[in-house]
């Protein structure tokens, strides 16, 4: 005979959705523990009664069911809610304590209900005085379950605190992470704002030569270039979120093939979905993609296309030029540092020259549009 009315773990009704108060945190990680527990005490009980040739009594195995689910659900909420209800106001030792003495006692006063409730439906007393396993009175089978609900409180209630140190130390842990991630996020954006806030001195240089040599020959004609400049500062300036989205940045390739197309006679065709231009982009990451593209003997055209699907946004750059061999792509060598730190789950990135036209193609997650 298997008798559990020293019996353990777990039991319980399906969770709610907002427990509170002392309740707070109860859900389904508790009550699969029960259940696993208020099924796994009898099986292996019975399975050990037949390894030492016993009869295993299906009525007894209801009942040590019965004993497991109330002992269990007794430990596992008074667990829950010590810790509640108690973490700030005493220690550890002390919680644990409290919560396996109630639990003890409220497991004892279940199960004389579920004896009273099941005890004669399923014949028990008949059955244990037939085996010579009767209790003596009263007081004996009080005795017999509370020692049976303390020994298994004890147990059931030190291993809840034991998980529930474990699951909180683990998401600390991710918290840690996570923070660490984005600490580290942002200071690469910091070093991209850095490096944006000097643009690019060559540049910047190039350009005030060549608005004082078109002003010495028409003023007009120099006025036209320094707005052109401007509009490119402005375009350069970082956005009031710290992000970028799309259309920002196409609107900064533009200003700067504006910028250089006197000397360069460079032009840039874009074919963006509209519902990609208010999607979320690094700041000043497709502006080296297509310098470096249209950086190549004889390149003169670029053709940008931009799309976003629900996962990715996907950029693809082509170049004209003259064929001069491979192309290095040792300058992008930043941009791929810089994904691999801001996409850390993947981003793509390809880059070939062939009969003379350098292409890109860049793939990166999708952004909540919240991060821009």
């Amino acid at each position: 005979m298997s008798s559990v009315l020293t019996a353990a773990a777990a039991g319980g009704a399906p969770a709610h959705a907002a427990w509170t108060g002392a309740l707070q945190g109860l859900g389904r990680r508790q009550f699969t523990l029960i259940a696993m527990f208020a099924l796994f005490i009898p099986l292996m009980m019975s399975l050990f009664s037949v390894a030492l040739g016993e009869t295993v009594l299906i009525p007894f195995l209801l009942y040590d069911i019965a004993a497991c689910l109330a002992i269990g659900s007794a430990a596992q909420l008074s667990a829950l809610a010590a810790r509640n209800l108690l973490s700030h106001r005493i220690g550890t030792a002390g919680r644990v304590a409290l919560a396996i003495l109630v639990a003890t006692a409220a497991a004892t006063a279940l199960l004389q209900l579920i004896g009273l409730a099941v005890a004669e439906p399923l014949g028990l007393e008949q059955l244990m005085a037939r085996e010579g396993k009767a209790f003596a009175g009263t007081a004996h089978r009080i005795v017999y379950q509370l020692s049976g609900a303390l020994k298994w409180s004890l147990v059931l209630v030190v291993l809840c605190e034991l998980l529930e140190t474990n699951r909180r130390a683990q998401g600390e842990l991710h918290a840690v992470r996570m923070a660490a991630l984005a600490a580290e996020r942002d200071l690469v954006e910091g070093e991209l704002r850095a490096m944006q806030a000097r643009v690019d001195p060559d540049l910047l240089f190039d350009s005030l030569l060549e608005i004082d040599r078109r002003y010495a020959r028409d003023g007009a004609d120099g006025q036209e270039q320094l707005d052109a400049l401007i509009r490119f500062l402005r375009a350069a300036l970082p956005g009031d979120g710290g992000g970028s989205s799309v259309g920002r940045e196409q609107e900064l390739v533009e200003a700067y093939v504006e910028l250089v197309r006197s000397h360069r006679g460079l032009t840039v065709d874009f074919a963006v979905a509209p519902a990609a231009r208010q999607e979320p982009m690094p700041a000043m990451l497709l502006l080296p993609l297509v310098k470096w593209a249209l950086d190549e003997r004889g390149a003169r055209h670029a053709k940008i296309d931009i799309a976003a699907t629900a996962r990715a946004l996907i950029v693809r750059i082509e170049s004209d030029g003259v064929d001069v061999g491979a192309a290095p792509d040792g300058d992008l060598a930043p941009v791929r540092e810089r994904l691999k730190q801001l996409y850390p789950a993947g981003a793509e990135l390809q880059v070939r020259a062939k009969d003379g036209a350098r292409r890109v193609a860049l793939k990166i997650p999708a952004q909540p549009r919240t991060a821009v």
